[in-house]
C-alpha cells in the first residue's frame, strides 16, 4: 500500500478514552518481572494492593491500541517495533480514566528495504484534571509500506553511553510464562503465545513483547538506583535489538552520570544485545 507524506502527518487521534484498574495495574507488575524474586520486598508496593503504587512504565500499556497504526493499512505482522521512549509528567495513580491524543510525528522512508520507518506520539492526560500525566514516543518499521513523499533517512542517534566500566549490572530471570502474562495486557499476537507460529516466523519458541523486555530494564534501573528513587524517574527509552524468549534471564549494565543513567540488556548465555541505546533520566534532588 502506497500513502503520502503528508497523509501520515496529519494521521492523528484525539481524546480517545481509556480506564483502568489496579488488578491491571498489578498484571503489568507481573509482566515485567516484579515479585518473581519472593525475597524482594522492595517489589511488592507494586504488585500489592494496600498502597499499590504504579510502576512507571505502565504508561506504555494505559492507552495502548494498535488500531492507531493499522488504521494505516499496515499489517500488523509486518511492523517492528524499533524503539520506545516516555517522558513522565506525573505518577499515575491506581485505577483512573484517561484521554490520549495521539499522532505521527516523523516518517522515513526505506526504499532499499520497501519499508517505512514511522515514529508516533501518544500524550496521556488525566481525564478528570486534564493534567498530562506522560509523552509516549514509539518508533517502528513498516515492512512491505511505501510513503510517497517521504524523506529518506534514520531518526536521530541517542546519545551515547560513557566509554568506560559499567557502575552496576542487574541480573534479572524472567518467567517462563511472562509472555503468558504479559498478552493479557493487549499483545495477542500469537508468536508469544504459540509454539508452532513462532517457528513459522523463524524463533525457536514464542518471544517476550519488546515492551515487556523494556520494562524488565526499567526494573533493573529502578532496583540499582534504589526502589525509592522511583518517583524521581522522569524519563526513559531504548532501542530494540533482539526478541528475548520467556525464562531466559536479562542482565542490564548500567552506567550512572549525575541525573542521567545508560544502560544496555543483554542475554548473555547467548551473547545477545538486545535493548540498545538504553537512557533514563531522574530529577535531581
Amino acid at each position: 500500500m502506497t500513502s503520502t507524506y503528508q497523509d501520515l502527518l496529519q494521521h492523528k487521534r484525539l481524546g480517545k478514552s481509556h480506564s483502568y484498574d489496579g488488578q491491571r495495574v498489578i498484571l503489568y507488575g507481573l509482566g515485567i518481572g516484579l515479585g518473581f524474586d519472593p525475597l524482594d520486598e522492595g517489589q511488592l508496593p507494586f504488585i500489592l494492593e494496600d498502597g499499590l503504587q504504579v510502576f512507571p512504565t505502565f504508561a506504555s500499556v494505559a492507552t495502548w491500541n494498535i488500531s492507531f497504526m493499522l488504521d494505516l493499512g499496515i499489517d500488523w505482522s509486518k511492523l517492528i517495533h524499533v524503539a520506545q521512549a516516555m517522558e513522565i509528567h506525573k505518577a499515575f495513580r491506581s485505577s483512573a480514566q484517561l484521554l490520549a491524543d495521539s499522532r505521527i510525528v516523523d516518517v522515513w522512508d526505506k526504499p532499499k528495504q520497501n519499508a517505512t520507518i514511522l515514529t508516533s506520539e501518544t500524550s496521556i492526560k488525566d481525564a478528570d484534571s486534564g493534567v498530562v500525566l506522560a509523552n509516549l514516543q514509539s518508533t517502528s518499521l513498516a515492512r512491505d509500506f511505501r510513503v510517497e513523499g517521504a524523506p529518506t533517512g534514520r531518526p536521530s542517534v541517542a546519545k551515547m553511553r560513557p566509554v568506560r566500566a559499567h557502575d552496576h549490572v542487574v541480573a534479572l530471570l524472567t518467567s517462563p510464562q511472562v509472555a503468558l502474562i504479559y498478552r493479557l495486557l493487549g499483545g495477542g499476537a500469537k508468536i508469544h503465545s504459540t509454539p508452532s507460529v513462532a517457528r513459522e516466523q523463524g524463533f525457536d519458541g514464542p518471544i517476550m513483547h519488546g515492551l515487556s523486555t523494556w520494562g524488565h530494564a526499567c526494573h533493573a534501573v529502578v532496583k540499582a538506583v534504589g526502589y525509592g528513587e522511583i518517583g524521581r524517574l522522569k524519563e526513559f527509552s531504548a532501542s530494540f535489538k533482539a526478541p528475548v524468549y520467556p525464562g531466559e534471564e536479562l542482565t542490564t549494565h548500567i552506567w550512572i552520570e549525575d541525573a542521567e543513567v545508560f544502560f544496555e540488556t543483554w542475554v548473555m548465555a547467548r551473547n545477545q544485545l538486545v535493548l540498545a541505546d538504553g537512557r533514563a533520566r531522574f530529577a535531581l534532588i
